[in-house]
């Protein structure tokens, strides 16, 4: 009778000891990945910005003057007076380069219409300049660089973020997260109409 108890026991203490492993597993794989996994610190979300925050952050945009990927610097300003779809991601960052492909086909399709898109990547040039070797981008890519996490207009919070900016230089709408054709055509239309 007491080999039959310590059997149950037995049993019952290696079902525990599976669920609890397979619970902490679990967990663990959730954490792995969460939209902020393998996010460098300091890279988590924000709050929402009031219209004058807003503004403000168009303004520091439009003030930067950012490398290409072949050093050759690029000021935001130049494309003023266009729609302009500011993009900051990095190629570490998963939904940041899924959604890569339909920002190339919108600019591509609304390009004569005044559209432009403009990658910021919050990354090492030598990774985006290897990034765009496998995955070729119809829209300009600058470099934030080292100092982005003080520099007025780069001081994002998440990726991938998305500004985007009317061809009156204001402020029209952003997203923090994976933004999909489907959401932004309409945006761009009405842009593009008025």
């Amino acid at each position: 009778m007491k080999q039959a108890h310590a059997l149950r026991l037995a049993v019952v203490a290696g079902v525990l000891t599976i669920a609890t492993i397979g619970l902490l597993g679990y967990r663990l794989a959730g954490q792995a990945s969460a939209p902020d996994a393998g996010m460098p610190p300091g890279l988590l979300s924000s709050p929402q910005l009031t219209p004058e925050q807003a503004q403000a952050e168009v303004e520091a945009i439009m003030a930067l003057t950012l490398d290409d990927l072949d050093g050759r610097p690029q000021a935001i300003a130049q494309w003023r007076g266009k729609i302009l779809v500011i993009n900051y991601w990095a190629s570490w960052c998963k939904p940041c380069v899924e959604e890569m492909p339909a920002f190339a086909s919108l600019q591509s399709r609304h390009a004569g219409q005044g559209v432009q898109f403009v990658g910021i990547g919050i990354d090492d040039a030598e990774k985006m300049r290897r990034f765009v070797q496998v995955t070729p981008v119809s829209y300009p890519l600058l470099v934030a660089g080292d100092a982005a996490s003080q520099t007025p207009g780069l001081q994002v919070k998440a990726l991938p973020y998305t500004v985007i900016i009317g061809r009156d230089g204001r402020f029209e709408s952003s997203r923090l997260g994976r933004l999909d054709e489907a959401k932004l055509e309409p945006i761009l239309r009405q842009l593009i109409a008025r």
